[in-house]
């Protein structure tokens, strides 16, 4: 299995590409897709899916070109209330490439619609978690964007209480060496408090809040 992050220092914004054994997934793309065909063709892989963790609101997404280009299935929540040729990807789903995993959990909070990613690997072990715009390194996404935009919206008080009920009861009771690999890092106006490191664990992120508090 290959994961691959992506970086763009100037939107502080990170997305993935995950392959194994000749298919690939792109994860949280950016507006130009032409990085994931390349590293496709680099080894040798079929893009066979797009998975977007939620609408971005502060870059544009590359999803629905990846998909008229090479024929991949967009993945999204229900929430959404996509209107472009997708399948729904929520608690309770799972995509398969080829012999490893891709499971959905639904994380509101930073947007009623958010979605986390883990992966399981060909030995059945947890391995990877792809946050989206729900856990960052050191900081979790704002509640406060998502008042007055977007397909559902709802007051920033209840998006932190489904922040803390996603983060907490969800995401933290995972295996501790978990990988985490969120969509933003430090500078993005989606967090407040990010650390300069582009991954982690969720053990790191667990003894991180045990710190705060």
């Amino acid at each position: 299995m290959i994961i691959h992050q992506f970086y763009d220092n100037g939107l502080a914004h990170a997305s993935y590409a995950i392959i194994r054994m000749g298919k690939m997934i792109v994860i949280d793309p950016a507006r130009d897709p032409q990085h994931y065909y390349d590293f496709a063709t680099l080894h040798e892989a079929e893009i066979v899916g797009v998975i977007e963790t939620h609408p971005h609101a502060d870059f544009v997404s590359s999803h629905l070109e990846i998909h008229q280009t090479t024929g991949a299935v967009i993945y999204v929540s229900k929430l959404t209330g996509a209107g472009y040729p997708h399948e729904t990807f929520d608690d309770g789903d799972v995509i398969s490439l080829n012999d490893i995993k891709l499971k959905a959990i639904n994380t509101p909070g930073h947007s009623p619609d958010s979605i986390c990613i883990l992966v399981v690997d060909e030995n059945g072990h947890d391995k990877a978690l792809f946050t989206g715009d729900t856990l960052f390194v050191g900081d979790v996404g704002r509640p406060d964007l998502r008042e007055n935009v977007g397909n559902i919206t709802a007051k920033k008080e209840e998006l932190a209480r489904q922040m803390y009920h996603s983060t907490r009861k969800k995401l933290m009771v995972l295996p501790h060496n978990i990988v985490v690999y969120p969509t933003h890092g430090p500078g993005s106006l989606c967090g407040k408090n990010i650390s300069p490191d582009l991954q982690s664990t969720i053990g790191r992120e667990l003894r991180e809040i045990m710190h705060c508090n």
